[in-house]
């Protein structure tokens, strides 16, 4: 694969596409040798209020980064899904990884990315995913279920509602061991 392409699928050398495959029932860790980042972004116009979540786990499920972050300003839930986008591979590029995928329960988000919508009202900030995309081996970029990214979902509400940061570091979150 090309260095920088953002790619729909998980590298055809890995899977057996023609084998059939039942509908997972919960979040699925990435193929070895990749990492999984899910993201989550939460806004509330009644409670004045916008954040995001990112969660970077290995090939065994394993945590290795999860941060929960208020923002300064309400933002729309869309801009907040692009915002908690960005925070993702941020985080990715500046942990060294190399092959990523990126999940997210906003189509319109990742659809932006894929679609390379610079010209869109948050168009510099799916620019600037891009352009860090270009960091790594492989990215990729999947919408998926909210019942998959739980642990996105609760680490943003939850930093929307105590309006604190939190960056843990090789643990899981106390506040979603339970999900």
């Amino acid at each position: 694969m090309a260095k920088g392409n953002v790619e729909n699928y998980v590298g055809s050398a890995l899977w057996d596409f023609n084998l059939p495959r039942a509908a997972p029932t919960c979040w699925v860790p990435p193929p070895h040798g990749f990492h999984k980042i899910n993201v989550d972004g939460a806004s509330s116009e009644l409670e004045n209020s916008s954040s995001i979540s990112v969660v970077i786990r290995d090939s065994f499920g394993k945590v290795v980064v999860a941060l929960s972050k208020p923002l300064q300003v309400c933002f729309t839930a869309e801009l907040s899904e692009i915002m908690a986008l960005e925070h993702g591979v941020l985080l990715a590029q500046e942990l060294q990884l190399s092959r990523i995928i990126i999940e997210s329960d906003s189509q319109n988000a990742i659809q932006a990315v894929q679609d390379k919508a610079t010209g869109s009202s948050y168009g510099h900030i799916v620019q600037s995913i891009l352009q860090a995309c270009e960091s790594f081996e492989t990215c990729i970029f999947k919408h998926l279920s909210r019942n998959f990214n739980s642990v996105a979902h609760e680490l943003a509400h939850s930093a929307r509602r105590t309006r604190s940061q939190h960056l843990w570091i090789g643990v899981t979150p106390p506040c979603v061991v339970s999900v």
